[in-house]
């Protein structure tokens, strides 16, 4: 038989997501700007090498959090809360630990409470992986 999901999500801010919590000492602690006329949110960072997959490469996990969260809060420029749908990660080169990087999400289109998004992690202005996600959103934002 088939479970009920109908419950209402309730989302909490703790500061203590992975990414970017300010109070998650083992997470990466993420500073994101976001540009709400453009829909567009970044972030540069050094990965540490302690969150790598191979000597030297962040993990792909990682890399895809670092997407996941850069399109979330492009989302958010829209909408005050929301939880990802669908992510799609392309890797094209190792995104090295150690190094400077900058993740860079963007609305693409929206459709309702469906934001299309896409984002992309650049090293030395090559981009090393891109993904591209529905993010559903659950509380508009007020301004």
């Amino acid at each position: 038989m088939a479970e009920n999901n109908s419950e209402k999500i309730n989302l909490v801010d703790d500061s203590t997501c992975f990414v970017c919590g300010k109070d998650n000492k083992n997470g990466l602690q993420l500073d994101i700007h976001m540009e709400k006329e453009s829909g567009m949110a970044w972030a540069e960072t050094v990965i540490d090498e302690k969150f790598c997959g191979w000597t030297g490469v962040v993990h792909g996990g990682i890399v895809s959090s670092l997407l996941d969260e850069l399109m979330a809060y492009a989302a958010f420029t829209v909408y005050k809360s929301g939880v990802t749908g669908e992510l799609t990660v392309r890797f094209r080169k190792p995104v090295p630990t150690e190094k400077k990087i900058r993740i860079e999400g963007k609305i693409d289109s929206n459709k309702g409470r469906i934001i299309f998004t896409s984002a992309k992690i650049l090293f030395e202005d090559n981009v090393m992986a891109e993904g591209i996600g529905k993010m559903v959103m659950i509380k508009k934002e007020t301004n």
